[in-house]
């Protein structure tokens, strides 16, 4: 059965996955040139050498992240409210969250970013310094938003729990946060280059405006949700965040919504001050500490409502699941290969996407013909190599084209003789007229 696990990788994680099967020389230096820090592609290459590099096996290990950051979610609670049955529903909470559901699937470094900043927040929360340097620095060495996490517990901790009044301590009171950005400093430099790269060219995000701000928080709760069942699903939610048993979690929720919702704001704000940066799965951290925020302090005559959500989200979830969505690339793939001659030969269209990786991974390679300006950032340059990209038409007699579903595509000088739908992709062969 074809299911979010064993669909087709589209882009981008098909880009992640030509590149964990490099050698480790050549995968590090794709990284240097990418937008983002390197422990994913290493944990990728090792996972991949030992698993194989398949869709199942590669997004296995996103779906053992996502439940890790989960369990986490759960254990922030168990701290705080030493309730086993809150957290463990919690924790299952977090995992079917619609919303974040998708990234248990997906082969990028999203579930990690999630799981390492969970275990970041739970040993923040717990005040365990060897476990918090340990993640922190992991979270920080898989994205670059893990920053905003730390900005966000140091704002915090300087706030709620530093104690000015003996200056001597000082130095011993920053030490876990001085251990993180000493081991961070390696990948200082590297962070520079990668931020300037992206600054003027070209990429992709606006300048969110502020009902992109509030659109987002609601996507973390209800993103998923048939529209018909989201007033419900809100009203739950509401009735979980407002009657909670303050007088025993009521700091721990108010230190948890400055953990999980300051990277939000620090997203949004350095998005109008510097470069636009926001986007949801950068958060998805935040995602899943939502389901913190929800469940945290349930009192026992409503915990009910947190296993109905519970059971509504799972059966949400599992429909996605079960009715994944990416474009069926490996069927597209199938038939171009059934069809191909050593005559042939492919090219990529390069309109409101191309798909040069998933060509790659699937073992048809077609370069982007790109006859006008040069290609911007998103689109994988760190990977590409003279031969990715050509400006003009090969001479070959008959051209395959793949392209999205809603592109014109023409080519001059041919005619085309056969289309074949994939989704939302185009399969098109043209001949010489």
């Amino acid at each position: 059965m074809l299911t979010q696990l064993t669909e087709s990788l589209w882009g981008d994680e098909a880009f992640s996955a030509m590149a964990v099967q490099k050698p480790f020389g050549e995968m590090v230096n794709v990284v240097m040139k990418d937008t983002a820090p390197p422990l994913f592609y290493i944990l990728g290459t090792a996972w991949g050498h030992l698993f194989g590099f398949s869709e199942i096996s590669l997004r296995s290990l996103s779906l053992l992240l996502i439940l890790g950051a989960s369990l986490f979610a759960g254990l922030i609670v168990y701290h705080l409210q030493k309730d086993k049955k809150t957290a463990i529903l919690v924790s299952f909470l977090a995992f079917l969250t619609p919303f974040l559901e998708p990234f248990a699937f997906e082969w990028r470094m999203y579930a990690l970013l999630a799981f390492t900043t969970l275990g970041s927040i739970y040993f923040f929360v717990k005040k365990s310094w060897a476990g918090y340097v340990v993640f922190t620095t992991a979270s920080l060495y898989t994205h670059h938003f893990a920053l905003f996490t730390l900005a966000s517990q140091g704002l915090w901790y300087l706030v709620a729990e530093f104690d000015w009044k003996k200056p001597k301590t000082y130095l011993s009171q920053l030490k876990p946060f001085i251990a993180v950005v000493l081991l961070y400093t390696f990948w200082l430099y590297p962070m520079y280059l990668q931020v300037k790269r992206v600054q003027g060219s070209g990429f992709w995000l606006g300048i969110p405006k502020g009902r992109d701000l509030i659109n987002l928080l609601y996507q973390f709760l209800v993103g998923g949700v048939a529209e018909k069942f989201r007033p419900v699903s809100t009203v739950v939610i509401a009735l979980l965040l407002l009657i909670k048993d303050w007088k025993r979690v009521g700091r721990g929720f108010l230190e948890l919504l400055c953990l999980f919702l300051g990277p939000v704001f620090i997203a949004y704000a350095i998005s109008h001050a510097v470069t636009p940066v926001f986007y949801d799965r950068y958060l998805l951290a935040t995602a899943t500490g939502m389901a913190v925020l929800i469940g945290l302090g349930a009192k026992k005559q409503l915990r009910f409502l947190l296993l109905t959500l519970v059971v509504f989200y799972g059966s949400v979830s599992y429909q996605q699941f079960t009715h994944p969505k990416k474009n069926p690339f490996r069927d597209l793939a199938n038939t171009v290969k059934a069809e191909i001659t050593v005559k042939d030969s492919l090219i990529n269209i390069n309109g409101a996407s191309h798909h040069l990786w998933e060509s790659k991974y699937y073992g048809i390679p077609a370069p982007i013909y790109n006859p006008g300006q040069p290609l911007p950032l998103y689109v994988g340059t760190a990977q590409m190599t003279d031969s990715d990209v050509i400006k003009s038409l090969p001479t070959t007699k008959r051209i395959g084209t793949i392209s999205d579903l809603n592109e014109r595509v023409s080519l001059p000088g041919y005619h085309d003789t056969s289309t074949q739908v994939f989704g939302n992709l185009k399969f098109m062969w043209w001949e010489k007229k």
